[in-house]
């Protein structure tokens, strides 16, 4: 076989594989992105060049229509869920009778779980008793402080009297009183002195007389010797007035003027406290009432709490719906789970804990989670689609509202979607799943390339490149701008023609 021969089998063979190979074709949906592509039977060319001896592999750029989805999880919520708790102010003993039932609708007023009343109302007997002795304390006080005015009005015209006597009493004494004394004192030792004297002077005279008489001897002498006793007891007794007067001026009266200073200024002093005691005493009468006034209002407060914490404990439901066991946060349902040894028989709540949800079910929105790298491209798409977590098949238009300014986690913002529900169609339960999908970006003749085809610089990885081959059918390297990547291929926004033919491969120069 000759040489022309082999050459003219191997074109019919190559043509053979050309026949056979795919036409170059994307068309991919995942959970996040979906493209639709043109397909073009002549999308890839196998063509061959010299590059160190090694046939190259080109790929033709593609015109096709491409499509991004953004598919993003969330939850359902009632907008007008009432989360529910036991608000107390002073009761904290919140015992569980009749638990709540899940899913059961209620309407406004109606009892959503029994409590046990029995200690609260107890309380409530105790309070009206201490009322009823504390009104009676107080109606005593009352009588006993009117009866108190009149009195002391009384005893301080009492106090103004005694005052007075006692300063007359002393100022007698020391006016009249203690001078007497005095006197008395002096008078009585010179009385003593004086009848002294007269018997002595008597007893001389009885002897000149009895010597000139004719008495007999004894009757002279029996008068004489009485006499002369008697002169001698006055003799005596002037010994004793001189005692008994130094004793009542240097001891009796000094002791009897201090006693009576002491009686006066302390009877002064009891009486001046009196004065200060009498009003004070009042005084304290009305803040014993006073006292009760505000043990009352206190009790009077305390019941009134309680006769609130009574009311609240009926659990009556602040709207009308269905009821939901646990809380909504940032449309996630929390379950019943962690409240179950709470609400069973005999369990305990705690004052202002959450442990109910009424959902009215009129109104449904939906809250999805957006990552923080695609919030600049949501914040400026509205318009989707919401897929119910319960039926994948239903697709509902819907709306984003709202992208809240502040993270609900760590590199995830919160957005609020409205959803447009047909007329006929139940509204989904809230806390249940939905994904909301978006289209972020669509271009309808975009330049693509296999990823595989556009290379990075080592030093940068934003910098994209491919290698074409020129007129020579030599590679040669492009700097490209790259846009999104969809399944396999990449789009290609500059560098780059239609007709460029782009190595497959990076080539080894």
């Amino acid at each position: 076989m000759n040489t022309m021969n082999i050459s003219h089998l191997n074109l019919i063979f190559i043509f053979g594989l050309l026949s056979f190979s795919p036409w170059l074709c994307y068309g991919k949906r995942d959970g996040k992105t979906e493209s639709n592509l043109h397909k073009d039977k002549n999308s890839t060319d196998i063509t061959k060049g010299l590059a160190k001896n090694k046939e190259l592999k080109t790929v033709k750029v593609v015109r096709q229509k491409i499509r991004v989805n953004l598919n993003l999880k969330g939850y359902f919520e009632d907008p007008d869920a009432m989360p529910f708790s036991i608000n107390t102010q002073s009761w904290s003993e919140i015992k569980v009778v009749t638990p709540p039932t899940h899913g059961k609708a209620v309407k406004k007023g109606d009892s959503l779980l029994k409590i046990d009343l029995n200690n609260i109302q107890k309380k409530l007997r105790e309070l009206d008793h201490e009322l009823a002795i504390l009104n009676l304390n107080q109606e005593i006080l009352a009588v006993e402080l009117k009866r108190d005015e009149e009195i002391n009005k009384i005893e301080l015209k009492e106090l103004d009297r005694l005052e007075k006597f006692n300063q007359e009493n002393y100022s007698y004494f020391k006016k009249i009183d203690l001078p007497y004394e005095k006197k008395s004192a002096a008078y009585d030792l010179k009385k003593q002195e004086e009848n002294l004297s007269y018997l002595v002077e008597e007893l001389n005279q009885l002897k000149k007389m009895y010597e000139a008489d004719d008495l007999t001897e004894e009757t002279e002498e029996i008068i004489l010797i009485r006499t002369q006793n008697e002169v001698d007891r006055y003799k005596f007794a002037l010994e004793g007035a001189k005692i008994r007067k130094d004793k009542r001026l240097k001891l009796e009266i000094p002791q009897s003027e201090s006693t009576k200073s002491d009686l006066y200024n302390k009877k002064k002093l009891s009486l001046k406290t009196n004065r200060v005691i009498k009003p004070t005493e009042i005084s304290k009468k009305r803040l014993e009432i006073k006292k009760v006034e505000e043990e009352k209002k206190k009790l009077l407060e305390n019941k009134s709490k309680l006769e609130k914490d009574f009311n609240t404990l009926k659990s009556s439901s602040p709207t009308t719906g269905n009821l939901f066991v646990g809380t909504f946060d940032l449309g996630k349902w929390s379950g019943a789970k962690i409240f179950e040894p709470k609400l069973k028989t005999g369990g305990l709540l705690k004052p202002h804990e959450k442990f109910l949800t009424i959902c009215p079910g009129k109104r449904i929105r939906a809250r999805i989670k957006v990552p923080e790298k695609n919030l600049i491209e949501i914040s400026k798409l509205k318009d989707g689609l919401i897929i119910p977590g319960t039926h994948s098949k239903s697709k509902l238009k819907a709306k984003i509202t709202e992208v809240l300014k502040f993270p609900t986690s760590p590199e995830i913002y919160d957005a609020i979607v409205n959803i447009e529900f047909p007329e006929n169609q139940s509204l989904p339960l809230p806390g249940t799943s939905c994904t909301f999908k978006v289209v972020t970006y669509e271009k309808k003749n975009a330049l693509t390339l296999p990823v595989e085809s556009v290379f990075k610089e080592d030093y940068d990885a934003e910098i994209t490149y491919i290698y074409i081959l020129n007129s020579n059918q030599k590679p040669v390297k492009k700097f490209v701008e790259t846009g999104k990547t969809i399944g396999s291929r990449i789009e290609i926004l500059d560098g780059i023609r239609n007709q460029a033919k782009v190595l497959k491969d990076k080539p080894e120069l």
